[in-house]
């Protein structure tokens, strides 16, 4: 497998994702990447078994929903996702969102370079959200969509 290389930037269905920090850099503890969120997209309603993760607002406004809170972050404001506990955020605003996405242990790193190289083959996709310990929220993503007008 392929291992991501510190600034390289690859696509998550459209969410341009720079790796900052690399796992080999922290003993694999942590990894940080760089998203931009385009206005009107929803980032895949999902949850974690294996990675903590925490996002910082950088620049615009993003929807958040985690578990069953929801509300709006700004820049300059903390998103705590822990493992176990469903997540998404969407693009709140009229601007491109743009955050850095922590994520303990640093292997969801691989994961992100793994979707990137794949196209629409669902079996893969299905083979690797396993290996990484990511299931999808199927409830959440419609009626996000319908109550905030943003699309996957």
């Amino acid at each position: 497998m392929n291992t991501p290389h510190k600034d390289q930037q690859v696509s998550l269905g459209g969410i341009p994702t720079t790796f900052r920090v690399l796992g080999a850099d922290t003993g694999d503890r942590l990894s940080i990447v760089e998203q931009t969120i385009a206005p009107g997209i929803l980032f895949w309603p999902h949850v974690h078994s294996d990675h903590d993760q925490v996002n910082i607002v950088l620049d615009g406004e993003l929807g958040v929903r985690i578990g069953d809170r929801e509300w709006t972050a700004v820049a300059g404001e903390t998103i705590t996702k822990p493992r176990h506990v469903p997540h998404t955020v969407w693009n709140a605003g009229t601007t491109p969102a743009r955050i850095l996405e922590i994520s303990a242990p640093a292997t969801f790193e691989d994961y992100f370079l793994a979707l990137s190289a794949l196209g629409p083959d669902d079996a893969a996709r299905a083979e690797i959200q396993q290996r990484y310990g990511v299931s999808g929220v199927p409830d959440w993503t419609e009626e996000l969509q319908e109550r905030y007008g943003v699309r996957l």
